[in-house]
């Protein structure tokens, strides 16, 4: 007998979907899908009360004032789980970056494979911004070197690290979630004695210096922190990686970077999204 489940689609802009995602936490969630400007976000059809739903909008509005309801979905009476684990699709990145999950991971097997246990909570690699990371970090890291990754998620990006030469990788995130499926990752990649995972707000955490940074992060936290990257990437004249950035921010970005002691070495676009390499100092 399967369990009845119900989506509700909300209104909210993608800036804010850590912020309304961490306040969402202390209720029964069963997934959540981000989509442009919305989420979706699953819970069982027997906690869905007037009650329930108004105490959850009120949560979102304490981050989103301008929250709203798109539409609420009674979901047919099967196994959503196993309905959407079908629906995983493997990415590749390109011809030596691929990832997927374990049971798809033959399909798009290459140089450098990440498998990852994919929650419905989170992506499988298949945004944009991820893919743009990993094409900037290909040609970026070096053997043995340190970096840390902000915001990991599923830590797709801390692995890679380490497949690329990365002796040592600090990843942090915010979010219980992510670092429960981060930790996993980890394990299935052969990658958890090579990387430190830290529960941590970007502003609270004392970066120690590295080699590289890659921070896969909405624009406004980018922003804030590019003097703490500095800092922490000074001395070694290190790699900072960023992406998360819609294009019609590009501009405001990179204006924001040089105030803090960067420049553009590369960057790179795919469908609304842009990837950044910066280097320190001044282009020669």
């Amino acid at each position: 007998m399967h369990t009845e489940y119900l989506n509700l689609h909300i209104g909210i802009k993608e800036e804010f979907f850590d912020f309304a995602i961490a306040r969402l936490t202390t209720f029964p969630i069963k997934g959540i899908e981000e989509k442009y400007d919305e989420l979706v976000i699953t819970f069982l059809f027997s906690d869905w009360t007037e009650r329930f739903k108004e105490n959850l909008l009120n949560n979102i509005r304490f981050v989103y004032p301008e929250v709203k309801i798109i539409k609420e979905e009674k979901l047919p009476d099967k196994n959503w789980n196993e309905e959407w684990e079908k629906n995983v699709q493997s990415v590749k990145v390109n011809n030596r970056i691929s990832i997927a999950p374990l049971w798809k991971i033959e399909e798009v097997k290459s140089e450098f494979s990440i498998i990852i246990n994919p929650k419905m909570s989170f992506g499988t690699g298949e945004h944009a911004t991820t893919r743009l990371c990993c094409k900037l970090l290909e040609n970026v890291v070096s053997k043995d070197s340190f970096w840390i990754d902000a915001g990991t998620g599923t830590g797709v990006l801390a692995i890679l690290e380490v497949m690329l030469g990365a002796n040592r990788v600090l990843a942090f995130d915010n979010n219980e979630w992510s670092i429960e499926n981060a930790k996993e990752n980890f394990l299935l990649n052969n990658a958890s004695d090579k990387i430190k995972l830290l529960t941590a707000d970007i502003d609270n955490l004392s970066f120690p210096k590295c080699d590289g940074i890659s921070a896969n992060l909405f624009f406004h936290l980018l922003v804030a922190s590019f003097d703490i990257f500095y800092s922490a990437l000074k001395e070694t004249s290190g790699d900072l990686i960023v992406s998360g950035v819609m294009k019609y921010d590009y501009d405001d970005l990179i204006t924001s970077a040089v105030k803090s002691g960067f420049y553009v070495n590369q960057s790179i676009f795919e469908d609304e999204w842009c990837g950044v390499h910066f280097k320190l100092g001044s282009p020669v």
